[in-house]
Order: C-alpha cells, then sequence, then structure tokens
C-alpha cells in the first residue's frame, strides 16, 4: 500500500493537532481513554458526593447551615404549599427571599424541595455540580483545542483544586464555579463549527448557560463568567462578522429573558436594601483581599490552618487575611498543576495567553487593598461588589488551562519520525520544563522539611513571629504540622517524578498514573474542604423549644455578637472539631433553625446585605446600647422571647422573666420572657413623629414610652393622640395578612413585619398608603370605623417576568435556526487557536487517503 506524504508545518505539541490523527500513532481509543483517565476522578468524586445522596450526612461548614439553609427551609415549606415565595418570614421580620440571589430561588435543581427533605436538597446542589464541573472544564479545554487528555488534566486540575473544593460551603457559587468553564466553551464553539448540528444548538446552550449563571446565585460570578467568555470569543473570532455578533448578543439576550424573574425581584428589593441604600464603605469593601503573604499556602496546603478544627491545628492566621476568616478556605492548586503551568511555555499560543491574562488579571483585581491601582474601584462602588478575593476564579480557571498546556507538551503524542526526528527514528526529546519545575519542588519543600526537623529552635521561634500571641503555646504543635505538610509533599513530587520516567516507555501508562497521583494527593491534603458530618444531630429538637412556644418573636443574643459576644467555639467538646461548634448552634436554637422549628426570628439579617436597610439598623441599634435599651426596644418590636447565653444586667432584669437555665456543652443558655412586648398588631393609642432614625431611638427609649398601646412613626416632630380601638387576625400568612380592625378615631395600625417595598396594603379592598412604624415594622393609617386590612406581597411583577422567561424559552429555537444559517469554511477550525511556535521546526506528518491506495 502506498501513502501519500503531505507536508503540515504545526508545534509538536499543538492542541490543535490533536483534533487530528498526529503522525504515525493513533489518538488513545476512547475506551482506554476512559478507563485510564475519567473513571479514577469520577469514582473519588463519587465517593464524596455518595454518603450525601444517600442521606447519611451533610457539608457544614460556613455558610451551608448557617446562611443558606434556613432560606431554602422555607422555600421548600411555601412550594409544597404551591407558591414561588417571595418573603423568608422566619428571618428578621420578613426579608426577601425570591429578590435575595445567594437564595437561588428559580434555579432548576429547586425541583428536588417538592419531594426530599431540605437538608438533602441543599446538598444534592453540591454534590450535582462537583459532578458536572470536570466535564465543563473539559469541554473548554477542547474548546481551546487541547487533546483529550491534556483537556482533562486540566479538568482535574481545576476540580480537585483548593478553589473549587472551597465551593463546597458556598451555596449561592458552587454553580457558577462549575459552569463557568463550559460558559466559556460555548462562546468559542459559538459559529465555528463545521457540523451544522453544532451550530444549531450551540446558541441555545449558550443562553441556557448564561441563563443559569444569572441564577446560580451570584450575579458578580455571572460577570466574571462574562468577561472570560467574551474574551475567548473574541479569541476565536478575531474579526468577527455581524452574524456571530448577532449569534452570541441574541444568546445573552435570551438567556437574560430566562433569568428575568430573578433580575425583576432582585432589583424591586435592592434600592431600600442595606448594600443598595447605604452600601459599604472601601475598608468593609476591600475585606478579604489577597494578601501577598496567602502565596505561602500555594506550597503548603492549609499553613495558617485547618477550617476544621479548633485550638491545634485551627486556622489562625487572620492578620494575614485582612483579620477575617479566609473567603475561600484554601487556595492551594497543587503542586502538579504549579509545576505544569510553569512548564507550559512561552505566552505564544491564543490559549497560552488567554490563560496567562486570566490569571494576571485576576490577581491584579484579587489584592483589592493591597493594589493601589484597583483600591479606588472599590470606594468608587459603594459595596456593589465587595470581597475582592472574588475575583479568583479567573485565576483557578486560567491556571487549570496552562496545566493542560504543560500536560499536552510534556505528555502528548511524540512526534513521529521524519526528516526532523532524532537519530534511529527515536521520537524527539521532550521539554525539560516540567522535569526542572518538579526538581525546584524537590529540593525547596526537602530544605523546608530539613529546617522544620532539625532545626527545632530557629523554626519554633519563627512560628511564634507568626503566631497571634495569645496562641504562641502552639508554636510547636504548628512546627510539627508544618513538617509534616513539607515532608508529605515531597514525597508527592518524588512520586510525580517516578510517574514521568515511566511516561518515557509508557506514554499513556505514565501520563495516567501522574494524574491519578494528584487526585490522591489532593484528596489527602484538602480533606478539611468536603468535610461532612451526620445527619440528625441537625434535626433533633432542642431543649429550648420547650419554653419558646409557636407564635413566639424571638431573639438569640449570642448571634452575629448581637448582645454578648457568643464565643461559641469555646465550649467542652468531645474533640476539637468544627462540627461540634456547628451542633452546638443547633442545639442552642440559633436563628438559621427557626424555619425547621417553625419559630420566627428577629434582627437575624443576611451577611450579603441584601436584606431591609432599616432592619440591618435597627441591628445595629441593639448591638450599641445597653441592656435596659435593648429589652425595651425588643418589647417595642414585639419580641417576647429572649435567647442569651450570659444574664442581663440587673436592670434589666427585671424588666424580664427568667424562663429556663439550660446546660450546654459545659456552657449555660437562658432563656428570657419579655412580658410587656407589643402584640403582633395593634391601633396605637398615641403616635410620636420623628424626623429620623436617632430621633426614632430616643422616642422609642423615652421614659413612660408604652410598646402595648404606641407608636414612633416616620415624619416631622410631634405627637399626637389616637383613639385606638381593638384588632382581630384572621391571616397571618408568611405573605398576607389580614385583620379586621374597629378604630374609636382616626387610628394608626402597627403590624410587626418588616416594612419590605414588595408588599401592598388595602383597606376594605382600596389600595392605602404605608409608613414606617417603629423604626423598620409596617405601619398603616386607618379611618374610624370597621375596616378589614389587607397586607400582601405585590406578584403581579413576578408573574410578568415569569411570561417572558417562558417566551424566551420558547424562542430558543429560533436563535437555533439563526446559528444554522451561519456560514463558516469548509476547513474544521479556520484558524487553529494554537498558532506554530517559532522556536519549533516544521515536520513531515503522514496522512492517509483512502483515493491514493494502491490496488492489492
Amino acid at each position: 500500500m502506498a501513502r501519500s506524504m503531505a507536508r503540515t508545518r504545526r508545534s509538536s505539541y499543538s492542541p490543535a493537532a490533536n483534533l487530528q490523527p498526529s503522525g504515525n500513532r493513533e489518538p488513545p481509543a476512547l475506551r482506554r481513554f476512559v478507563l485510564l483517565y475519567v473513571l479514577p476522578a469520577m469514582l473519588v468524586l463519587g465517593a464524596i458526593a455518595l454518603p450525601l445522596a444517600r442521606g447519611e450526612r451533610t457539608f457544614f461548614l460556613r455558610d451551608v447551615l448557617n446562611s443558606h439553609l434556613n432560606m431554602k427551609w422555607a422555600q421548600a415549606e411555601a412550594l409544597r404549599a404551591g407558591y414561588l415565595p417571595l418573603v423568608d418570614i422566619y428571618r428578621a421580620g420578613g426579608q426577601p427571599l425570591a429578590g435575595n440571589p445567594n437564595a437561588a430561588p428559580f434555579y432548576p435543581d429547586n425541583v428536588l424541595y417538592l419531594f426530599a427533605s431540605p437538608l438533602w436538597a441543599e446538598n444534592a446542589h453540591f454534590w450535582i455540580h462537583l459532578l458536572i464541573a470536570p466535564f465543563a472544564f473539559y469541554w473548554m479545554a477542547r474548546a481551546f483545542g487541547l487533546g483529550r487528555e491534556a483537556s482533562w488534566a486540566g479538568a482535574i486540575a481545576y476540580t480537585f483544586s483548593g478553589f473549587f473544593f472551597s465551593h463546597l460551603n458556598f451555596f449561592n457559587l458552587i454553580a457558577g464555579a462549575a459552569l463557568a468553564p463550559a460558559f466559556v466553551a460555548a462562546c468559542l464553539r459559538l459559529g465555528a463549527s463545521e457540523r451544522r448540528w453544532n451550530r444549531i444548538w450551540m446558541p441555545a446552550a449558550l443562553a441556557l448557560l448564561w441563563a443559569l449563571l444569572l441564577l446560580g446565585g451570584d450575579p458578580f460570578l455571572a460577570a466574571l463568567a462574562l468577561a472570560l467568555g467574551g474574551t475567548a470569543f473574541l479569541m476565536r473570532h478575531p474579526r468577527p462578522r455581524l452574524a456571530h455578533w448577532g449569534l452570541l448578543a441574541g444568546a445573552l439576550a435570551l438567556g437574560s429573558v430566562i433569568a428575568l424573574p430573578q433580575i425583576v425581584e432582585f432589583l424591586r428589593i435592592l434600592p431600600l436594601s442595606f448594600r443598595g441604600h447605604y452600601g459599604y464603605a472601601s475598608k468593609v469593601a476591600t475585606t478579604a483581599s489577597w494578601d501577598p503573604r496567602q502565596l505561602i499556602e500555594w506550597f503548603v496546603p492549609f499553613f495558617f490552618g485547618r477550617p476544621d478544627r479548633l485550638a491545634a491545628g485551627g486556622f489562625w492566621g487572620h492578620r494575614f487575611f485582612t483579620d477575617v476568616p479566609p473567603y475561600y478556605f484554601s487556595l492551594y492548586p497543587g503542586l502538579l498543576v504549579l509545576a505544569l503551568a510553569a512548564s507550559s511555555g512561552k505566552p505564544r499560543s491564543r490559549p497560552a495567553i488567554w490563560g496567562w491574562g486570566a490569571v494576571g488579571l485576576g490577581i491584579f483585581f484579587a489584592l483589592g487593598r493591597f493594589n493601589p491601582g484597583v483600591d479606588w474601584i472599590f470606594e468608587l462602588g459603594r459595596g456593589s461588589f465587595r470581597y475582592p478575593v472574588k475575583f479568583w476564579p479567573p485565576v483557578a480557571i486560567g491556571l487549570a488551562l496552562l496545566a493542560g498546556l504543560g500536560y499536552e507538551r510534556r505528555f502528548g503524542d511524540p512526534a513521529p519520525a521524519g526528516p526532523n526526528a532524532s537519530p534511529g527514528g527515536a521520537p524527539a526529546p521532550r521539554p525539560r520544563g516540567f522535569a526542572l519545575a518538579l526538581w525546584v519542588l524537590f529540593t525547596a519543600l526537602f530544605s523546608a522539611w530539613i529546617f522544620l526537623s532539625f532545626f527545632p529552635e530557629a523554626a519554633l521561634e519563627g512560628a511564634k513571629q507568626l503566631l497571634p500571641i495569645r496562641l504562641s503555646s502552639l508554636a510547636a504543635n504548628e512546627r510539627l504540622r508544618w513538617a509534616g505538610l513539607c515532608l508529605f509533599s515531597w514525597l508527592a513530587v518524588a512520586l510525580f517524578g517516578m510517574a514521568t520516567w515511566l511516561s518515557r516507555r509508557h506514554l499513556a501508562l505514565g501520563g495516567a498514573l501522574l494524574l491519578a497521583l494528584h487526585v490522591a494527593f489532593q484528596i489527602f491534603f484538602l480533606g478539611p474542604l468536603y468535610a461532612t458530618d451526620e445527619v440528625g444531630p441537625y434535626l433533633e429538637t432542642p431543649a429550648a423549644l420547650a419554653y419558646v412556644p409557636p407564635g413566639s418573636r424571638v431573639v438569640h443574643g449570642s448571634f452575629l455578637n448581637l448582645m454578648r459576644q457568643a464565643h461559641i467555639e469555646k465550649g467542652e467538646f468531645p474533640e476539637a472539631l468544627t462540627l461540634y461548634m456547628e451542633r452546638r448552634a443547633f442545639a442552642e436554637l440559633y436563628p438559621f433553625t427557626g424555619p425547621i422549628h417553625k419559630r420566627r426570628f428577629e434582627l437575624n439579617v443576611s451577611p450579603e446585605g441584601l436584606d431591609s436597610f432599616l432592619t440591618r439598623m435597627s441591628q445595629g441599634g441593639i448591638k450599641s446600647a445597653k441592656d435596659i435599651d435593648r429589652v425595651r426596644l425588643l418589647a417595642a418590636w414585639g419580641v417576647n422571647r429572649l435567647l442569651i447565653g450570659d444574664p442581663l444586667a440587673p436592670d434589666a432584669a427585671k424588666r424580664t422573666r427568667l424562663l429556663a437555665r439550660l446546660p450546654s456543652f459545659g456552657k449555660e443558655l437562658l432563656v428570657y420572657e419579655i412580658p410587656d412586648a407589643a402584640p403582633p398588631a395593634y391601633l396605637a393609642t398615641r403616635v410620636v413623629a420623628a424626623p429620623h432614625m436617632n430621633a426614632g431611638y430616643a422616642a422609642l427609649l423615652a421614659p413612660g414610652f408604652d410598646p402595648r398601646s404606641e407608636a414612633v412613626v416616620e415624619g416631622a416632630k410631634g405627637a399626637e393622640r389616637r383613639g385606638g380601638g381593638t384588632v382581630r387576625i384572621l391571616k397571618d400568612e408568611p405573605e398576607r395578612f389580614v385583620a379586621e380592625v374597629d378604630s374609636r378615631g382616626p387610628g394608626f395600625l402597627v403590624v410587626q413585619r418588616a416594612d419590605l417595598s414588595i408588599y401592598r396594603a388595602k383597606i376594605d379592598g382600596r389600595p392605602a398608603g404605608r409608613r414606617i412604624a417603629n423604626l423598620h415594622r409596617i405601619g398603616l393609617p386607618v379611618p374610624a370605623g370597621r375596616h378589614r386590612i389587607e397586607i400582601e406581597t405585590d406578584r403581579r411583577p413576578l408573574h410578568r417576568s415569569t411570561a417572558a422567561a417562558l417566551a424566551a424559552f420558547l424562542l430558543l429555537p429560533v436563535l437555533g435556526w439563526a446559528g444554522g444559517r451561519v456560514k463558516v469554511p469548509a476547513v474544521p477550525e479556520r484558524k487553529a487557536l494554537e498558532e506554530p511556535s517559532p522556536e519549533i521546526e516544521s515536520r513531515e506528518v503522514l496522512v492517509d487517503g483512502p483515493e491514493n491506495e494502491e490496488p492489492r
């Protein structure tokens, strides 16, 4: 059989080249690729997901149970009642739910809450996206032109990174982190495929991915994904034709309309939220800036302590994280990823330029207050966005792509024999950058281990300099912990070197073994990021619930240090593990347990600043007051139960009644009743006008103010008598309050709910204007006589936006039809993303052509 020889000029490590057979070796069979590369990693991820999927365990770190479970529990209750909730009635007097993107109220997997327990469904949101993430990144790498193995190497680098695993405690971020690479892939593929079917479904896929990013829980992460996808689109189409621009605009427009219910509800609550009305100062907005000193954690994971432990081994490095706990518990990429990225070569190819650009720009903005070039942006934004380290997704995605390029360069198919081959027909020599990077890491880690192990006095002194003075006694423990981390890291690098040596004889086996070793060591090092606990302790009935009857309005004085420094971590626990601190919070009936036990808590605003500005300021007023004034304010807001970890001051205790002192993990939980608390709704006999909040506080705390029959209302100074009267509550539902009032004169009704812009009021079926009462409650002037009062959420914008979203979804086939009509050249990938590198010589490639075969 004769073969024709065609000259092809390309890089010997060109990712685009892997789209075609390379030289005299066929690409690895799909079955071998799945067995050697995909299956091991997915089995590991499956092992993490399995206990969660079986409902036996739950994630518990940070926001999983403390911020998001209560919102999802309230939403599940509403969904099963047949409606989509706009308000979480259990939180801070009723706060926005559908308008809060952090709750992801419109994300498709909310359907799970209809038939599964809220705790199981919340955990499913995590493990579903954990399993999706590697395939999303694999698709992106393939779209950039990398081969199968290199693309999967990049996918493993991303999914098994400390950055991505840190999202296992961020319900509102993990969907965006998992789907952002897929969005970039869709931007790369848009209008660029020779196959008509791909051109048809790609615009619809892009629209749906954009909608999912908008619905996933964090608009800022969606904006970052849009920036990454936009630059990738321009890289694929340096001079986009009008048709390409049209497809991109159409996909983004339809995706935005599909997500319109979320956008509309968010815009409805934003103006009167804390973030929209007031915002954050620059110092607060730049909290969680990336401190360059954190770079050491790129090489030694959890150098500053672990998030799953208390005391010895627990996190202590607040001063290296702008004096707060880390936003991302770890940014450790893995030593193999660093070595592969370092060996990816000079950024001459378009994927390499894109990857290095993403890394550079991400770090530039993530520096926040440590970079004078961007600090002003956070000051100008006034809290529109905060936490500069949230710019890290481009860094993680870019670094993983560079790792894939490095893997392609070192472990891709060897060059075939030809004029430029090595003597004797041997493959061309491999680039040495990867081996050099491993040697540097090997030497550095070995030297660090030697120093920590054999020079204990100097190492101990260094540890004391880093640790806070109050924790200097832990210096010896930290020295040993660091030494162990360096030793295991050194062992990891040694095994990486052995796998690389094996690849010289068995390329596919050595490369697969290298990735398997990386997965194993990442699972070993990053175990604290996917720590789980048994489900049972979080569903038990707390002892305090016996003293908090249904219908109570409750405040927990230790939550968010409202009235006391909580120090919840200082209990007597069986082990110094964070999970026991979380169990204690549930046992002490912290506010995020409210929906579970159907109790309404007050002043427990959410941390993202999207709750009512007035409620947030009222919470601040409690924090800055004395105990006696705190009790009086709580009484005015209808709070009749107070939970707290320490006794009240004597003068405040006289206005309360101690119901119980409950032992809890070596400490006590005190339950107080506030006897003179205002009723859930009442007609005031006296109304005091206050021109601003400070005057309102003064009026509420004035001697003789009766919280059961008087009210403070916004307006000019003055006071007036009202006739008072009776209130009979007919319905007190989460989003609807109905009462019959009998006012002895022109009256003023106070309803103990947070005043939100999404409420509308009616008197006898006619619209009525509301006024703010007692700083943050609903107030309603009523005429004399008997009247029916209705206060309910306005659902008309939700209905309209939902209709528009459905119409946009139905238009997706039209967008696909338009994509199918875009013409592309007959040659696939018209211009390969990977440009030839001048430092690599051109070489001969054998191409089999059926038409050139000779008859036998």
